[in-house]
């Protein structure tokens, strides 16, 4: 299998890793006044959530850290999306209609939409599921990939989708032919 590995950037997920853990601080912080004889009860709900989400985004970043593994793998079969919790694993090149660049909130993303618009969600099962659900309302695309945290340029990341998509479509209009 010929794969092209594209890791994420260390230092953009310290940096989410430090977000993450004094958001969960805050969450602790929240919590911890809401114990308080007459605090608000919607504090420590804002607290438990905040625990929660960001309490596990920061595991998932320490754990990145550590097993450093590609975010993104472009394969003979399709690309490979690991880019984040949520990532859609293998996307095949028979799924994808099209890949391209969209910007949210300022924020650059790699987005490839797939013939098949809840092919992800299809895919995915608990949190996640939930999680893609809310990501599709987001974004049109079906899988979303943060350019910005790729240890490469989006022009050199199109450009290595690009060849091997073109590799996997002559092979298979060759085998036709």
């Amino acid at each position: 299998m010929n794969a092209i590995e594209i890791y994420p950037k260390k230092g953009r997920m310290f940096m989410l890793f430090f977000f993450s853990l004094l958001f969960t601080l805050l969450g602790v912080l929240f919590l911890w006044i809401s114990t308080e004889e007459g605090s608000p009860f919607w504090l420590g709900v804002i607290g438990v959530i905040t625990i929660a989400f960001f309490g596990l985004g920061g595991v998932y970043y320490v754990k990145e850290l550590i097993i450093r593994k590609p975010a993104v793998m472009i394969t003979d079969e399709g690309i490979i999306d690991r880019s984040s919790f949520i990532g859609a694993g293998l996307v095949k090149w028979e799924e994808i209609e099209s890949v391209e660049f969209i910007t949210m909130s300022g924020q650059l993303f790699l987005a490839i939409f797939t013939f098949d618009p809840n092919l992800i969600i299809d895919r995915s099962s608990g949190i996640k599921r939930i999680l893609n659900k809310l990501n599709k309302g987001l974004l049109p695309s079906q899988v979303n990939i943060p350019a910005n945290n790729l240890a490469c340029s989006p022009e050199e990341l199109m450009d290595k989708i690009g060849h091997q998509w073109q590799l996997k479509l002559d092979e298979t209009f060759g085998e036709q032919a």
